[in-house]
Formats: C-alpha cells, sequence, structure tokens
C-alpha cells in the first residue's frame, strides 16, 4: 500500500482556499495549510493539518515547516517571493497564485496607444519594464521571475478579481447599491472615468 501524496497549502482559508484544499482530499491528497490562524473556515474538516505561523516572514515559516517536504506546495498566501526559494528542494510541484498581469501596458495603457493590449493576450506578450510607472507590477514581475527561477516547472495562476459569495471586497457593490437607492444613471467625469 502507498502512501497518499502530500500537499501544502499556504493560506487556504481565504475566499478560494477552502475549494482548492478540499479538491485536493477529493483527489487522494494529505492536506497541510500554512497560515496565520487568524482566519479559520468551516468549509475546511478537521481532517486538515494546520501549521500557525506568519507566512510573510522567512525563519517563523522555515522553523514551523521544521524539515517538511511536499508531493505539492500550493503558495496561495504570503510573501512569494520569500516563499519560492525556501520551498526550493522541498517539493516536487510547485503552484503559486499571483494577481494582476504584469504585461506592458496593463497598468498605463497610454503606452500602447493608439492599439492597446491585443485581446486575446498571448502569454508571451512584453512584460512591464524596469521603467514602469507603477512599483506593484514591477515588483509583481520580480516575485513571478523568483518563483520560476526556483520553481522552472511551475504553474503560476493570476486572480485579478474574485466574485462571489467569498470574495474579500464585493466590487460590484456601488453598483448595486445605486441600484438599490433607485439611481437611474452613473455620473462619470468629462473623460469618461470613473464615478463622481
Amino acid at each position: 500500500m502507498t502512501s497518499p501524496q502530500t500537499a501544502l497549502v499556504i493560506g487556504g482559508t481565504g475566499p478560494t482556499g477552502p475549494l482548492v484544499v478540499n479538491g485536493l482530499i477529493e483527489r487522494g491528497y494529505d492536506v497541510t495549510i500554512l497560515h496565520t490562524g487568524r482566519h479559520q473556515s468551516d468549509l475546511i474538516g478537521p481532517e486538515v493539518r494546520r501549521i500557525y505561523t506568519d507566512p510573510f516572514d522567512g525563519e517563523a515559516t522555515t522553523a514551523a515547516l521544521g524539515g517538511e517536504s511536499f508531493d505539492l506546495v500550493v503558495a496561495m498566501y504570503g510573501r512569494l517571493r520569500m516563499l519560492a526559494p525556501l520551498l526550493a528542494g522541498r517539493c516536487d510541484h510547485f503552484v503559486s497564485i499571483g494577481g494582476v498581469g504584469v504585461y506592458r501596458g496593463f497598468g498605463s495603457p497610454d503606452d500602447l496607444f493608439p492599439l492597446g493590449m491585443p485581446v486575446p493576450l498571448p502569454h508571451d506578450a512584453p512584460l512591464v519594464g524596469d521603467g514602469e510607472e507603477f512599483r506593484k507590477l514591477r515588483m509583481i514581475r520580480v516575485t513571478e521571475e523568483a518563483v520560476f527561477e526556483h520553481h522552472p516547472s511551475a504553474i503560476h495562476l493570476r486572480y485579478p478579481q474574485l466574485y462571489g459569495p467569498r470574495q474579500p471586497l464585493p466590487r460590484e457593490w456601488p453598483l448595486v447599491r445605486r441600484a438599490l437607492d433607485v439611481m437611474p444613471m452613473d455620473v462619470v467625469d468629462g473623460s469618461g472615468g470613473g464615478m463622481s
């Protein structure tokens, strides 16, 4: 009899975490979640082992993991730039979750005027450069590069927006609120920008 494959989910209690954790359990994985313990989820059963530490602190995470290794790591939370090298050689497969795309023009569409970004956008489109005005996008690019430097066969997924009952910030709420208040029009500034 072979032992089940092991999976470490870093985070796991946010909007999509319980779905990932339970999906791994359904596929026969022995799942451990590593998180701060600040947020618990009734959607994750007691069969899931929990490691409580700060996934933004490399020393604390290293100490909490000890010498453990896993067949699969799904990094959904924490400082990914620090977690990728920390878990190198400690897992067979590494899946990371990020946010917005880091393609040139994403944060400053005027860079691609008049054509804009192609749709659909090819995965090998040019990335934001070091001169990109949005520092956050540059740092996301550097983080993704760190993932693939330490885990060349990694899978990196981007969640640009979350929708549904477990989303942390209901982005459609301003529009729903306007409808509930029976405000038939959205007011925009002269350039066609956001609501005023």
